[in-house]
């Protein structure tokens, strides 16, 4: 078995179908799908077994509700192929010749592929997002990702990338289920014993972008999460004793610390208990390979962090 394909699914039989059928339709034909029902409350545990009885290939995990990271790591758990591929339920894979053009990319010693994504709306709309993996190319880790870095293209969304299982079998990696930002950290995980990269520039997965999903309704345990995950890895990575390595790890990380900025500017009042750690970490900022980084560096430098994140809310609001 090539692939796995785990998908956690938990009352999505609105858009279920549409995601399943993605991956059974493509033209690489030697995956296993893992549809693992985290206790839905509709009808997609129905939906998921209904597919198992039409097609061998589908395994369906039927579990009580524990949260996206618990569905995950059961399929991981189930799992037997080489290469893991993760999709949310209420997204989908946008080209038939996706695993075709994964297998076709993975060399021997390949341990993650990077690819692109889109994002999907519900009036079918289609955003590009603006990645540019063109060129990306060596066969030095660090050079790899500084260049990641470099291009605003180092993003730990699991569902944007093909990883070889023995990596997170014999590591223990698994998603962090007392988290609610867990690719961010199970990506560092992946990251840090990873030793081959390639990257495929072409979009392979429709993000669905709903206005009632988890990702677009502010949680501040989903902050606190982000916090307690760029605390913990900035203590790791600064542990580096490489110093490029290092470096370019922790500009990975200053970028997701601008993102912790953009939502604390947003969400100031309800934050005002997580400002003085928050702000602990602005040294991340002195990490400025990525363009993002180094403009909001600079502006901090002239104005200070507090008032870098007023400018950031009123740049929000005029989007």
């Amino acid at each position: 078995m090539f692939f796995s394909v785990v998908i956690p699914v938990y009352n999505v039989e609105k858009y279920l179908r549409d995601c399943v059928d993605s991956v059974l339709s493509q033209s690489f034909e030697d995956f296993e799908l893992i549809l693992v029902d985290d206790g839905s409350k509709d009808s997609s545990g129905a939906i998921c077994d209904e597919y198992a009885a039409k097609d061998e290939r589908v395994k369906v995990i039927h579990k009580e509700n524990g949260g996206q990271s618990t569905a995950r790591n059961a399929g991981i758990d189930a799992a037997i192929g080489e290469f893991a591929v993760f999709l949310d339920s209420d997204d989908l894979i946008c080209d038939n010749n996706f695993f075709s053009d994964v297998k076709t990319a993975i060399e021997e010693n390949t341990d993650v592929v990077v690819f692109r994504y889109c994002k999907y709306y519900e009036d079918k709309r289609i955003d590009g997002c603006g990645i540019n993996l063109s060129g990306v190319f060596s066969t030095n880790k660090v050079d790899f990702l500084r260049e990641l870095v470099k291009r605003d293209a180092f993003f730990c969304s699991c569902w944007s990338k093909c990883t070889r299982m023995s990596i997170l079998k014999d590591n223990g990696i698994r998603f962090d289920e007392n988290l609610s930002c867990e690719d961010m950290d199970w990506y560092y995980n992946v990251v840090s014993k990873a030793s081959a990269f390639k990257v495929i520039d072409k979009p392979f997965v429709y993000y669905r972008q709903r206005s009632n999903s988890v990702t677009s309704s502010f949680k501040k345990k989903s902050i606190t999460d982000y916090i307690y995950t760029v605390e913990t890895w900035n203590e790791k990575l600064n542990a580096i004793e490489d110093s490029e390595e290092k470096s370019v790890m922790l500009s990975s990380l200053a970028k997701l610390y601008c993102n912790l900025l953009i939502a604390y500017s947003r969400h100031a009042k309800e934050l005002k208990d997580c400002k003085k750690k928050i702000f602990s970490f602005k040294h991340l900022l002195s990490y400025n390979l990525n363009p993002r980084v180094k403009k909001i560096s600079m502006f901090a430098k002239v104005f200070g962090l507090g008032i870098t994140c007023t400018a950031l809310n009123v740049l929000g609001k005029m989007r």
